[in-house]
């Protein structure tokens, strides 16, 4: 049935182009939405801070008085551990430097742990006028004599004339899931200023992300925010742009009742929660960062949420309390944490599927781990592909009979096209008469690859997110199920196994299917595990394995297919007791020919109303002169 799937392919591959099109105008037009109302916000902001500063003296002024350089500032760390996170704080802007993840480490080192925030472009929490500005404010630190081990209370004077408080708690409840990343934090801001201050032109700092390493997809760094119980998240291409809009330096995002906002990357997270939820809005901008191998440098993203948009009078107080998040994107458990936090995995359409098919890998890790912890993950993978082409296979072998038979429908078939090659009309209504006669499908075929489809981009965002494979070994050459299992370079091109066996896996299940279509047809369904191994090359082995468990599967239903009997090709018996019902072939072959007969008097009645231009007589010959 190759003939069908091309044309589902090519109308699949169609259809998305469309959408990608259309998505694109849609985001080019949110984005200058959304760029009019960060200039209305900033040039708030910027009069507000006018308002606010004290005077200074004209620098080029040659009266004004030289300001003093201040001396180098020592900087002074804090750290709150946990089972899982040491919380390193810094005393410049009472911020959190950065959360050193206790049982996560560098791609390729596992001595060496992931620091979430470690472009220290500015501590999470730090009190801000903007994204592209740094927090270089000096607090005092003010330990907790009662548990000095589980908080941080930090106090300063700004510029402004304000008092600053800034508190960070370890949680108290430890065994609620994902305590060991979270802090409890609470800011308190006091107007010292006999005029009154609007708090919307701070800024809190929720930190920094980007790719981890060099083959990381840029569309993998986003800044999200949910907003009065929708989810939207941003990828940091959008930056660029594109053929709809020029390069943007930063984005902001108006949002009525923020309840949480943060910057991700592929498989960690920065997230801020309010607990009391407020109107606000999400500053984001890029940065560059560049990797050794790499000549282009890839982009990071941080982001800063503005303050209540309240005004503070002389001697006011305002408490606001958040929770912080930083460490891994387990799906897992954000999911137990609440709705809110399970989005931030960012699994797109295909959520539904991505989310049962981890639950099913975490389920099975569980029962395997029990037996032994050596390739856990690895097997995990290959047992959830077994169960789901387990629980596909009635499907799978319905469509492999339905091909057979069509494959055996090919001679009939040929004399058709034989007999009407004018006439493609008639020529598709003797197919579908064909078709009914024998009670062929001509659809059955492509059903399990349109089945696959789903199931095969709920595998892939599945797993481009599992923080669970990272440092996961299997086989005797995969070092890392999150990664490439390059075994080698060959003048500088890396040599990946898997994709390689999952090609010629390929290549043997294409063998085993039955011929259909022409020449042209089968060439291009030769070409597809060649698409594949383009597009797949450079992913995480896991996929690979997947896919090749899967082929292998497919091999072994194949081979299993053909020891059973032949299905027969004979004509469809009709029960004259039960009630006729058109079918679907009788229902196209209508179809057909009531589109042929409508042709057919649109025909007569355009010739009968043409005008007959034959002249009564004979005319002379026309002469010269």
């Amino acid at each position: 049935m190759y003939d069908k799937k091309t044309w589902v392919v090519v109308t699949l591959c169609s259809v998305l182009l469309a959408f990608l099109f259309f998505d694109s105008q849609k985001k080019a037009r949110i984005a200058y939405e959304a760029e009019q109302k960060q200039n209305a916000y900033l040039k708030q902001a910027e009069e507000a801070k006018k308002a606010a500063d004290p005077v200074v003296a004209n620098p080029t002024d040659p009266a004004a008085p030289t300001p003093e350089i201040p001396a180098k500032v020592e900087e002074k760390t804090v750290t709150l551990e946990t089972s899982e996170v040491s919380f390193v704080l810094t005393n410049i802007g009472a911020g959190i430097k950065y959360a050193a993840l206790k049982h996560q480490f560098e791609v390729g080192d596992k001595k060496i742990p992931i620091r979430v925030n470690q472009e220290d472009i500015n501590p999470v929490g730090a009190l801000t006028r903007g994204v592209n500005t740094t927090d270089s404010l000096v607090y005092a630190y003010m330990p907790d004599q009662s548990v000095p081990e589980k908080s941080a209370v930090f106090i300063a004077k700004t510029a402004d004339g304000l008092l600053v408080k800034k508190t960070y708690r370890i949680m108290e409840d430890a065994s609620k899931p994902g305590a060991a990343y979270l802090l409890d934090f609470d800011i308190v801001i006091e107007n010292a200023n006999t005029t009154p201050v609007n708090l919307s032109q701070w800024t809190l700092a929720l930190g920094s992300t980007g790719p981890i390493h060099a083959k990381e997809w840029p569309n993998q760094t986003t800044y999200f925010f949910h907003d009065d119980g929708t989810y939207e998240y941003i990828e940091v291409p959008e930056f660029k742009g594109g053929i709809f809009g020029s390069d943007k330096a930063s984005d902001e995002r108006v949002m009525k009742n923020v309840e949480l906002a943060g910057v991700c990357d592929q498989f960690f997270t920065i997230a801020l929660q309010t607990k009391q939820p407020y109107a606000s809005s999400l500053v984001a901008s890029p940065y560059d960062i560049r990797f050794a191998d790499v000549e282009k440098p890839l982009q990071g993203v941080s982001a800063h949420l503005r303050l209540p948009g309240e005004s503070l009078g002389q001697g006011e107080q305002k408490k606001i309390s958040y929770q912080i998040y930083m460490g891994p994107k387990n799906n897992n458990m954000l999911r137990k944490m609440g709705e809110k936090w399970g989005n931030i995995m960012n699994y797109g359409w295909f959520s539904p599927i991505s989310r049962l098919l981890n639950w099913v890998l975490h389920w099975i890790h569980e029962v395997i781990a029990k037996v032994s912890n050596t390739w856990s993950w690895g097997i995990s993978i290959v047992l959830l592909t077994l169960c789901v082409r387990t629980a596909i296979w009635p499907l799978y072998n319905k469509s492999n009979r339905s091909m057979k038979r069509m494959a055996k429908l090919k001679p009939e078939m040929d004399k058709i096209k034989e007999k009407y090659p004018d006439d493609p009309t008639k020529m598709n209504q003797e197919v579908m008469k064909l078709y009914k006669k024998f009670g062929v499908n001509p659809i059955g075929g492509c059903l399990p690859m349109l089945l696959q489809i789903p199931i095969f981009f709920g595998f892939y965002r599945m797993l481009q997110y599992a923080v669970e494979l990272r440092h996961e070994p299997f086989l005797w050459w995969v070092q890392d199920l999150s990664q490439p299992d390059t075994i080698g370079h060959v003048m500088g091109f890396p040599i990946n196994l898997l994709p390689i066996i999952m090609t010629l896996t390929s290549f043997a299940q294409m063998a085993m299917m039955p011929k259909t279509g022409d020449k042209m047809q089968q060439r291009l369904m030769m070409f597809m595990p060649f698409m594949f191994l383009f597009f797949c090359y450079s992913f995480a082995s896991a996929l690979a394995l997947y896919w090749t468990t899967q082929n292998l599967f497919t091999i072994f239903q194949t081979w299993l297919t053909a020891k059973l009997p032949e299905p027969q090709l004979k004509e469809k018996e009709e029960d004259p007791s039960k009630p006729k019902k058109k079918g679907f072939m009788e229902r196209m072959i209508e179809k057909q020919e009531e589109l042929q007969r409508a042709q057919a008097a649109k025909s007569q009645g355009n010739a009968s109303n043409l005008r007959d231009v034959t002249p009564s007589k004979k005319r002379p010959p026309k002469t010269g002169g």
